[in-house]
């Protein structure tokens, strides 16, 4: 009689020893150093309206608020520049139509260094392709800036696309109208807080 008490037990305590051990991260990381120096600042295209400048302002709070501190925030100075990517030295967003064949949104490392085997990111641009319809109040017919410059702040920190949980900021499918990727999803901070 006591053996039979003992057996379902001891199973118990195994399965629970070895569910402890295993850990799944629903994050992919892309620079393990993330960006260097922080915080950096994107410098927006001067031709951006004060609605879209408020949304990279927005995106930026998104990350600086997920628990590893200050990380990015939008300067106040502009640029002109329309060739992506520019090695510059400036973490520019820059405003061109690339056509419907490219990327809405499209992130370029362009300066990484590399410390022992450790990556950091010490220059990214985006560019926002404007052959597609931008909106910043959630326009069911078109795509919400500020959720997918969200998205592309992730690679500029060292976030890669990650792709089994739709209702991260990290997932790498959008559709018109969706904001939900303005908000950073437990999985995004977890990521952020790995590398910083």
């Amino acid at each position: 009689m006591k053996n039979k008490k003992r057996i379902p037990f001891a199973v118990c305590l195994t399965a629970a020893l070895f569910a402890g051990m295993v850990t799944a991260h629903a994050y992919a990381i892309l620079a393990a150093g993330g960006f260097t120096p922080v915080p950096t600042q994107v410098v927006p295209y001067k031709g951006f309206s004060s609605s879209i400048n408020s949304a990279i302002s927005s995106a930026c709070s998104a990350w600086n608020g997920a628990g590893a501190g200050s990380l990015v925030t939008r300067s106040s100075s502009t640029h002109s520049n329309t060739q992506f990517p520019l090695k510059n030295g400036a973490n520019q967003i820059t405003h061109t139509n690339m056509g419907k064949n490219e990327m809405m949104m499209d992130t370029r490392l362009t300066e990484v260094k590399i410390v022992g085997v450790i990556a950091y990111n010490t220059e990214v641009d985006i560019n926002v392709n404007t052959a597609y319809p931008w909106s910043t109040t959630g326009d069911p017919n078109a795509y919400d800036f500020q959720n997918c410059f969200t998205h592309e702040l992730g690679h500029l920190l060292g976030l890669n696309d990650e792709n089994s949980k739709s209702d991260s900021t990290m997932y790498s499918v959008t559709s018109v109208g969706e904001t939900k990727k303005r908000t950073l999803a437990q999985d995004d901070k977890n990521g952020i807080n790995a590398i910083y």
